[in-house]
């Protein structure tokens, strides 16, 4: 498996809803999640220990239906988001324990007129 390094950043407007999805598919087909879990790792840097945004299947912040993966950011948790730019990985777990990374990029929030 090849995971995609994203060249540009998902962008979040502070104090709105956020919710990005993607169809994973191999060779043309829908590839088969069934039991896969998901995460979501967002820091500073690659090297920082504190996260800024932690998204799981076991949390409600990553959603899962058929090949079809949703991450979902609440208004009242991107409200509270005071840096700027970060790096994530999203990375899946199979149901033999194996772990993968999906993806990995930037995140870049935008200040919100009305955030405050």
């Amino acid at each position: 498996m090849h995971p995609y390094i994203r060249k540009d950043p998902l962008q979040i407007v502070q104090g709105c809803s956020f919710e990005q999805s993607w169809a994973w598919t191999a060779g043309g087909q829908p590839v088969d999640l069934t039991g896969a879990r998901f995460e979501l790792v967002t820091k500073g840097s690659a090297s920082d220990s504190l996260v800024l945004i932690f998204l799981s299947t076991e949390n409600g912040g990553i959603s899962v239906q058929g090949n079809t993966i949703t991450l979902k950011i609440t208004a009242e948790q991107t409200k509270t988001y005071d840096w700027r730019a970060a790096v994530f990985d999203l990375r899946v777990t199979w149901p033999s324990g194996r772990i993968d990374l999906f993806m990995g990029g930037k995140f870049e929030v935008r200040p919100g007129v009305m955030a405050q």
